[in-house]
């Protein structure tokens, strides 16, 4: 979990996972963020989606399918009870976004 960020609208995020295959981003409450770009290892498996407050969990895409293709172009809105989850690969996931709230 990505925790200590403090933020004000307008601000840039830019977040690098710090352990192999796993990124997850929780806004605190009531802020908002809009993910514009999301990376990951083009030859590896990571899972990206989102993930409700009870573990329901949304897979945006999977691993790309060929070598470079691992930069995804986003927007998606997350908050603290809707928020940004990673996983599956033996590399560091990250993403770039912009807090709106």
């Amino acid at each position: 979990m990505c925790e200590g960020l403090v933020l004000a609208v307008g601000d840039i995020i830019a977040v690098q996972s710090t352990s192999a295959g796993a990124l997850v981003y929780q806004p605190s409450v009531g802020t908002e963020i809009i993910i514009t770009a999301i990376f990951q290892y083009s030859g590896g498996a990571n899972n990206v989606g989102i993930r409700d407050i009870a573990g329901n969990e949304a897979y945006l895409a999977t691993a790309p399918a060929e070598a470079g293709s691992g930069h995804m172009n986003v927007k998606i809105g997350i908050t603290n009870s809707v928020y940004l989850h990673m996983s599956g690969s033996a590399y560091k996931p990250a993403f770039t976004g912009i807090q709106t709230k």
